[in-house]
């Protein structure tokens, strides 16, 4: 196997991706905040990429409950409003 030209040795990453964080919100978040709601055009990720494990954790933190949305933030940024919880991905 020839690895010319590829420096894994010292940490590089082998695969380019982006983590965003989902935040399961009660109520308003309001125009300034930050992230965007899972189900807008306007968020940077769709449900669709999501993988089963975060499926998961938005149906056991009950996303669908009423009053609840989901708001995609990049990784360490927190968008205003009652969180209820929190879960990091990675895409």
């Amino acid at each position: 196997m020839d690895l010319t030209g590829n420096d894994y040795s010292a940490g590089a990453a082998m695969t380019d991706y982006t983590t965003y964080t989902l935040w399961i919100v009660e109520g308003d978040i309001g125009q300034d905040s930050a992230g965007k709601d899972l189900f807008s055009p306007d968020s940077p990720i769709d449900y669709s990429d999501l993988n089963p494990a975060a499926l998961l954790w938005l149906t056991e933190h009950g996303y669908e409950d009423p009053g609840r949305r989901v708001v995609v933030t990049p990784a360490g940024e927190v968008p205003k409003g009652a969180v209820v919880a929190s879960y990091d991905v990675a895409l």
